[in-house]
């Protein structure tokens, strides 16, 4: 899809869906107008059975209107095929439920890397971009784990780390703290708007009026149409893909501030809850050429030793020589013992 400066990437005009025929008919949609910008983060209210549900499956290509336009992406979505719509819906929607909708029998990493199974990803590929994915949500400790061995919590955080998997550039979420305590909420609206600061187009559907404060647009609906409709951020203010501005922070510690070097002229500082972005032109140095090192030759003493140990040898066997010499001597001087014979005659 393309990227450009607020382009719009949902259009809605004059969209109806119609239930039943005759007296049994009923609109849960009736003339629905609607145009979302890449970026908003758009938080739909309403009573039930104003038409919120509708709207999502139809946006997400799950559903078809009964009558009107609906342009994805600058593209009549009736002339698409369906073989399209599917590849369309896997690569770049992502769904979050209120029944979180993981399968039971699966682990949590395979329950994660279930959608990239319809992208053509290869079972070795899949579970590392799952593990991935849960290391950002902290759940990387509980990846073999089944479902069932999660709270509530937990639970939705793996839903929406399938729904992220693909990488998708719009995200549906369906009451997704419908079932879940304060705590748990709060921390999935944080995990939320963490990808909304990322670029990415977020269509909520609520009934909780506080979670209204993480949206750039609230919606309310009635009886299928819009009833009010109330912007919190300009369009040229919104998020976009890979923007320098815009760095999303896990703050870890906020007792002393934290500097990120981005790239040679961006650095990022972390103080408290105050995030602020620094450009420093860093002077080229230049590296001086290192002096090649003198060569030492160091001369092996091993003639002199051997010319020593020649000279003891020497010098042993001349003293061996003259003893023999001195004892050859003595013997020759020293007189020849008579024998028994010669005792006898005398």
């Amino acid at each position: 899809m393309p990227n450009q400066e607020n382009e719009t990437i949902i259009e809605l005009n004059a969209i109806s869906k119609r239930y039943g025929l005759g007296d049994a008919e009923s609109y849960a949609l009736h003339n629905f107008d609607l145009t979302v910008k890449r970026g908003e983060f758009i938080m739909i209210m309403g009573p039930s059975g104003c038409g919120k549900t509708t709207l999502l499956n139809i946006i997400g290509l799950l559903d078809k209107a009964t009558s009107g336009e609906y342009k994805l992406a600058g593209k009549n979505v009736e002339r698409i095929s369906a073989r399209k719509k599917a590849h369309f819906r896997a690569k770049e929607i992502g769904f979050i439920f209120q029944s979180f909708n993981l399968i039971p029998n699966l682990s949590v990493i395979e329950n994660v890397s279930l959608p990239l199974i319809y992208s053509g990803y290869r079972k070795t590929r899949r579970l590392k971009m799952a593990d991935n994915i849960l290391e950002h949500f902290h759940l990387r400790e509980r990846e073999y784990y089944m479902p069932y061995q999660l709270s509530g919590g937990q639970q939705q955080r793996v839903a929406i780390a399938r729904s992220l998997i693909a990488n998708p550039s719009i995200i549906l979420a369906d009451e997704p703290t419908g079932n879940l305590d304060s705590r748990s909420s709060h921390i999935i609206m944080e995990e939320l708007q963490e990808i909304h600061s990322l670029g990415n187009t977020i269509i909520m559907v609520t009934h909780n009026p506080a979670l209204t404060t993480y949206a750039t647009r609230v919606i309310n609906m009635l009886d299928g149409e819009i009833d009010t409709d109330i912007k919190t951020v300009a369009d040229q203010d919104l998020p976009k893909p890979g923007d320098p501005e815009k760095i999303s922070v896990r703050i870890l510690s906020k007792k002393r501030p934290v500097e990120l070097e981005v790239d040679s002229k961006t650095k990022v500082v972390v103080s408290g809850k105050n995030v602020t972005v620094e450009k420093t032109a860093k002077p080229k140095v230049e590296e001086e050429p290192e002096e090649p090192e003198e060569k030492v030759e160091v001369r092996p003493r091993m003639k002199k030793i051997e010319v020593s140990e020649e000279k003891s040898e020497k010098k042993t066997a001349k003293k061996r020589s003259r003893v023999s010499k001195i004892l050859d001597k003595a013997k020759s001087k020293a007189p020849k013992p008579k024998t028994k014979k010669k005792e006898k005659e005398s």
